[in-house]
């Protein structure tokens, strides 16, 4: 029994002692992971070849590729944001120009209708004075030529056998003084008929003048009036709207320049 103890420990032993160098052997082989540092492959240039390609490594330069992209990103969005905001700043500006241009041909128009509908009115007027002075020149040229049919009544009934006749309906005693009543009466008449027709014919004279104006300004004030109707009806004129006034050309927007590749 002690035989047999003996050789199992002595076969342990020598089993131990040639276990050992085996470990002592792959903990030599086995590298430190603390001590290793990883290098980083630096770019090779193959030499150029005089009838091939040259190939040159980017292997660098796409390390910082990333971080400039995103600065011409940002670069190329604030430049669109900038433009952008230009392009609808102009657009304010055309819109608020064509608005002021609208509005001042609609004032100009208003003024245009304004002024015809103030010729008209005065035309209105005009015909209406007129008429008024050429009703009044007839009254006056009929009163005149009723004066002057009484003043010839006047003359016939003056002669000494019609106041004789006239004289003679009168029951008088003394005859010789009636006819002289009656011819004193009918020159009196004859007088007062004589200043009325003076005055007729002065105030037949103004008339006539006052009508040959109140006709010129009539006249003036239609020849306007229809004038101003013509232009209203007539076309506009190339480079003119249709109030008249010139129409200012918009300026066309500027094309954004062309963005470069990301």
């Amino acid at each position: 029994m002690k035989e047999v103890l003996a050789r199992a420990a002595l076969a342990l032993l020598v089993a131990g002692c040639a276990f050992m160098p085996e470990s002592q052997a792959q903990q030599k082989r086995r590298p430190s992971r603390r001590a290793t540092t990883r290098t980083r492959p630096q770019p090779v240039q193959a030499p150029d070849l005089p009838d091939e390609p040259s190939v040159v490594s980017t292997a660098d330069e796409g390390q910082g590729t990333p971080a400039r992209r995103t600065g011409t990103r940002a670069r190329q969005q604030q430049q669109q944001s900038t433009q952008a905001e230009n392009e609808r700043l102009r657009g304010t500006v055309r819109d608020l120009s064509g608005q002021v241009e609208q509005l001042s041909g609609q004032l100009k128009q208003m003024k245009t209708d304004q002024q015809a509908m103030y010729d008209l009115e005065r035309l209105t007027r005009a015909e209406q004075r007129a008429e008024q002075l050429r009703t009044q020149l007839r009254e006056v040229t009929d009163k005149e030529f009723q004066l002057q049919e009484r003043l010839a009544e006047i003359d016939y009934e003056s002669q000494p056998d019609a106041i004789q006749r006239r004289s003679a309906l009168v029951g008088s005693l003394n005859p010789s003084s009636v006819r002289d009543a009656i011819a004193q009466q009918l020159e009196r008449e004859r007088v007062r008929i004589n200043k009325q027709l003076e005055l007729l014919a002065a105030s037949h004279t103004r008339l006539e003048a006052s009508v040959a104006t109140a006709d010129a300004e009539v006249e003036r004030l239609r020849q306007r009036v229809e004038a101003s109707d013509q232009a209203q009806q007539a076309p506009p004129t190339p480079g003119t709207d249709a109030t008249g006034a010139v129409a200012t050309p918009q300026p066309s927007p500027s094309p954004s320049p062309a963005q470069p590749p990301l």
